[in-house]
């Protein structure tokens, strides 16, 4: 039996329409951690080197992560962790198999971004110039009896990709609040007898400068390319495998810097008899208020293995194209706010029937001399590219 159909009997999947032409693409229950072990790292050799899993690297690591290095890495599970693990069983994972399957020239079968594990199940797999299969963040077990890969465009960049995502770029941060006014003049005020003005109103107070907006949000940290098991069974020309972990994400913008305080009213002016005093100036607006700073750039992450098994004295037709990830930028500086609004002018003294002051003018808007945030700085953390494992089988 060659390696698709027993792959296909270990699928359990219908033999006879296989063999007829027909793709069986469908999504499995896998009830338990055993089972799926079996099923995505059943048939690794035993000679595959089980290196340190990235997860290896933290100090804590998702129940997820444990179940990942369970499954490829024989890693321990505690009576706690299958107890967690329980609540996560029953997983799907999609299965993909058929007898032929040729990629057009210029076509891209993309397997899935963050999904389910998929499991491909080819007897031969026919690439047209310029084709390429890519994953990206999802466990990938392949299994090819006969691979045929024409490259008659030598400008194509991989057979075959496995990648991380990059990190999410984060909303601008939200903003804070409006300064404080200027305070109220002093009143006016009568001389001695009452009946005598006395000073005018006191000019407002200035609107205090607006407030620094917030620093940003922290971009995002890349997402990991994942574990892949590629089985070979022949291999026609040579196959270009590209991996790369995810980049970090831009951080998010910086705040918009706050408003500034309205100025104060000008103070009232006295009433003295039949006489009175004017109202005061009202004060300026409060200056504007400078962005904040950018966020911090997200880190790349780390990516896991690849395996490649190939018939003896075949692996020099896989081809390893690496990249390292890299760190996020920093997000952009906010922009300053606006700047407060003038102070009114206070009421001018005087009782009924009699003249009354001059009312005080209004204070200046505020200036708008507010500069824009500081970009963000960059993530230095960048991402090591999975290793590959190239292991020939007798």
């Amino acid at each position: 039996m060659d390696i698709f159909l027993k792959r296909a009997t270990e699928l359990g999947q219908d033999i006879e329409k296989l063999k007829k032409g027909e793709t069986i693409d469908q999504v499995i229950k896998v009830d338990n951690i055993a089972n799926l072990k079996l099923l995505l790292n059943g048939n690794t050799p035993a000679n595959v080197s089980k290196t340190k899993p990235v997860s290896a690297n933290k100090n804590a690591i998702t129940i997820a992560e444990k179940a990942h290095d369970y499954v490829f890495f024989d890693s321990p599970l505690t009576d706690g962790d299958l107890a967690q693990l329980k609540s996560i069983f029953p997983v799907s994972i999609r299965t993909i198999s058929a007898q032929d399957k040729t990629l057009q020239p210029g076509e891209v079968w993309d397997l899935g971004t963050s999904t389910n594990p998929v499991v491909v199940n080819l007897g031969t797999l026919t690439m047209q110039p310029g084709s390429s299969i890519k994953i990206a963040n999802t466990v990938l077990d392949m299994t090819v009896n006969t691979l045929v890969v024409n490259s008659g465009d030598s400008t194509n960049p991989y057979d075959m990709g496995i990648f991380g995502v990059k990190g999410i770029t984060p909303p601008q941060v939200g903003p804070v609040k409006d300064a404080d006014n200027g305070a109220v003049g002093s009143s006016g005020t009568c001389g001695p007898g009452g009946g005598v003005p006395g000073d005018n109103g006191g000019t407002g107070g200035k609107g205090t400068t607006g407030y620094v907006g917030n620093t940003g949000y922290v971009g995002g940290n890349g997402l990991p390319s994942l574990t892949a098991i590629i089985m070979l069974g022949n291999i026609n020309g040579n196959f270009k495998i590209s991996t790369r972990s995810g980049d970090g994400g831009q951080g998010g913008q910086g705040g918009v810097g706050g408003k500034g305080g309205t100025g104060g009213t000008g103070g009232k002016g006295a009433t003295c008899g039949c006489t009175n005093t004017n109202g005061g100036k009202g004060g300026n607006g409060g200056d504007s208020g400078n962005g904040g700073v950018g966020g911090k750039g997200g880190d790349a992450t780390d990516g896991n293995n690849i395996y490649v098994i190939v018939p003896k004295g075949q692996s020099g037709k896989i081809i390893q194209i690496i990249g390292t990830a890299n760190g996020g930028p920093g997000g952009p500086g906010g922009p300053a706010g606006s700047p407060g609004a003038k102070g009114v002018g206070g009421k001018g003294g005087g009782a009924s029937g009699c003249p009354t002051g001059s009312t005080g003018a209004n204070g200046d808007t505020g200036q708008n001399v507010g500069k824009t945030g500081n970009d963000g700085p960059a993530s230095t953390k960048t991402g090591a590219p999975g290793t590959f494992h190239i292991i020939e089988e007798a």
